[in-house]
């Protein structure tokens, strides 16, 4: 008699139900795989101490950039009530599913975590949206653990990766990455891309959806090439590209990308 397959989901989010393009993911998931999903895991959002937030906002840049996105209006990244909108249509209460496979846990890095991967050996890890996920987690999967990154590696990885080919006027690496989880990030085998395109009227929230539904589409499948056998991953040349971090995200970029996709509006007109 055949082991039962088991994939088990890590996603983070800002509380237990997740963000709006996790419960997403996790929903495609469950249409797919069904009862082979024998977990899905959220975790407690990062805490900070006070010291440690004051010493990121230091980081962030001089005095001019700090008082800057103090009066910037604009928000950071894709507003949530906007993908909510997008990926959730018509959803006022929502909620992640899975019912009793649902679990909450202080830290996906944590003993709780171990433990889950040790009861469920799970043969496919998936992971998405959560904070760097160590090799004690990482290392439990049979076969693979996946990560789904909304950034075309290697060009763009780290943070806000559809937010700068837009800034440096590359429409053409508007793309998702489905690639082998390990400790660098991002920077993993790749096992399959998918193009993310801009359409008139598009603007980043609009861009991050398209990745969110593209990638999900593609990581299914590259889940079921891993149950299969067929998945075939090829390592990155991280020389090609950059890693971009939070602090890279200025109010003088993000104007700029206001205007860059001002700028491709009229071009498509």
């Amino acid at each position: 008699m055949a082991t039962p397959v088991s994939i088990v989901i890590l996603v983070g989010g800002q509380t237990p139900e997740a963000n709006a393009e996790h419960r997403y993911l996790v929903k495609a998931f469950l249409e797919r795989f069904d009862e082979r999903i024998t977990r899905i895991i959220t975790a407690e959002p990062v805490r900070r101490s006070f010291g440690t937030r004051v010493k990121r906002m230091l980081k962030r840049g001089n005095y001019v950039e700090r008082l800057a996105r103090a009066r910037y209006p604009g928000g950071y990244g894709p507003a949530p009530e906007a993908l909510q909108h997008l990926l959730e249509p018509g959803s006022d209460s929502p909620l992640m599913p899975g019912g009793s496979r649902r679990v909450h846990l202080p830290s996906h890095n944590g003993p709780e975590c171990e433990a889950i991967l040790d009861a469920d050996r799970p043969d496919v890890i998936v992971v998405y949206g959560t904070a760097i996920i160590r090799e004690n987690i990482f290392g439990k999967a049979g076969i693979i653990t996946l990560n789904m990154h909304t950034g075309l590696s290697p060009w763009y990885r780290g943070d806000s990766t559809l937010f700068w080919p837009v800034y440096f006027n590359e429409p053409e690496k508007l793309g998702v990455t489905v690639h082998q989880l390990v400790e660098s990030v991002d920077g993993g085998a790749i096992a399959a891309t998918a193009a993310v395109d801009y359409a008139r009227g598009d603007r980043e929230a609009e861009l991050f959806a398209k990745g969110v539904r593209a990638g999900t589409a593609l990581y299914l499948d590259c889940v079921a090439a891993a149950l299969d056998g067929s998945l075939e991953c090829q390592p990155q040349d991280l020389s090609i590209g950059r890693e971009f971090r939070w602090k890279d995200r200025t109010v003088a970029a993000e104007r700029q990308v206001i205007a860059r996709f001002e700028q491709w509006e009229t071009a498509s007109s």
